[in-house]
């Protein structure tokens, strides 16, 4: 793409040198020396409308990739704080476990003590205990009891050692979830990883985009000058005649609505601060565009940017242009009357809608239309 660009500049250059600035000699050779500048610069705009096509493919797949990313670092965080809440649970259990090995340590002592006195103390003890009963149902309480005692302090320490083997096999499925949630989260970040690369080189590469269509919008201005130059020339080179007279009429009886004035304005297609240099009056498509005054049609042909447009001389330097018209009525070297129609409304050429771009050019130069045409009714 870069390597077309250059032969894209080249080219241009090419064709500066061919048509240099200060252009002469007939309205034929003006013309075609204008045409042939008008074709390259249609080249130019479609390679232009490429790489902006493009550019805005760029810029798509970067939003794709940019909401990848997103999604993954949400994702990322949710894990996140799974892992979190996971060690928190992990710390829980670890803790449980240790109050649960004390209680069985305290509760181990206790019985090993109490072992260790029936041991030392032989069957005398209970012995005593039962004979001191006051009769022989008390003294079957008191084996009972003792026999209780026993087995509660068994069954309590079965239970417990119970407990403390479920919260180790619990701490174990949660370090096993521990270690899942990190190979899930180390695998989110590469991920991530991979898509902001892509989404970097990507922006990179849109950066280069845009500087080959500002190179080329540059290159492209330069020859739209020679070519509004030429048509100076073109317009220097009218007929020398006296003005017709009178007042410039409207060219839309019954349409006068101005969709742009004269001035400056941002272009409603570049999106570009620029000078418009005439008025732009609605009409519908296929509505007569009448000539302003007397004269004769020195132009009738497209421009890329004007369409299909017209130009009447009416002498004394003052020509009036009509343009993106759907159809020319006149053709050049023709005479016109005023108020004749010389051509129909349409949209070609650089317009976003059906009207007229009407302009007055005094030796070339383009004027306020509307401080030359005749108030309306």
């Amino acid at each position: 793409m870069l390597r077309k660009c250059v032969v894209v500049i080249l080219l241009i250059v090419t064709i500066i040198s061919i048509f240099p600035t200060s252009a002469g000699g007939s309205i034929a050779d003006l013309r075609y020396k204008q045409q042939q500048i008008e074709n390259q610069i249609k080249e130019i705009r479609k390679k232009a409308d490429a790489l902006k096509g493009e550019k805005k493919s760029i810029e798509s797949e970067i939003k794709i990739l940019d909401s990848e990313l997103r999604a993954l670092t949400l994702e990322t965080e949710k894990q996140e704080v799974q892992k979190q809440e996971l060690n928190m649970r992990i710390a829980e259990s670890e803790q449980k476990i240790i109050e649960l090995t004390d209680e069985i340590d305290k509760n181990n002592e206790l019985l090993e003590e109490r072992l260790r006195a029936m041991y030392m103390n032989g069957t005398g003890g209970y012995l005593e205990i039962i004979l001191n009963a006051e009769n022989l149902i008390d003294a079957l309480t008191r084996m009972d009891m003792i026999q209780l005692i026993v087995k509660s302090d068994v069954e309590l320490l079965k239970t417990i050692n119970e407990q403390k083997t479920e919260v180790e096999e619990l701490k174990a499925a949660q370090e096993i979830r521990r270690h899942e949630l990190t190979a899930v989260i180390n695998d989110l970040n590469a991920k991530q990883d991979e898509v902001l690369i892509a989404s970097r080189s990507k922006e990179n590469y849109m950066v280069s985009l845009q500087n080959n269509i500002e190179e080329i919008q540059r290159q492209e201005a330069a020859m739209e000058a020679q070519s509004k130059q030429i048509e100076k020339d073109i317009i220097a080179a009218q007929r020398a005649v006296e003005y017709a007279g009178g007042e410039l009429m409207w060219p839309l009886p019954g349409h006068y609505k101005i969709t742009s004035p004269y001035g400056g304005r941002i272009h409603p297609i570049t999106g570009v601060w620029h000078n418009h240099g005439g008025t732009d009056i609605e009409a519908p498509n296929g509505t007569n565009i009448l000539s302003s005054n007397d004269g004769v049609v020195i132009f009738a042909g497209f421009h890329w940017s004007y369409g299909n447009y017209i130009i009447v001389d009416h002498g004394g330097g003052i020509a009036t242009l009509y343009a993106h018209c759907s159809r020319l009525l006149a053709g050049e070297g023709q005479p016109v009357s005023k108020g004749e129609a010389i051509a129909k409304i349409g949209s070609t050429g650089e317009s976003t809608g059906n009207h007229l771009h009407y302009e007055v050019r005094v030796n070339g130069v383009r004027k306020n239309p509307m401080e030359y045409l005749k108030p309306r009714n």
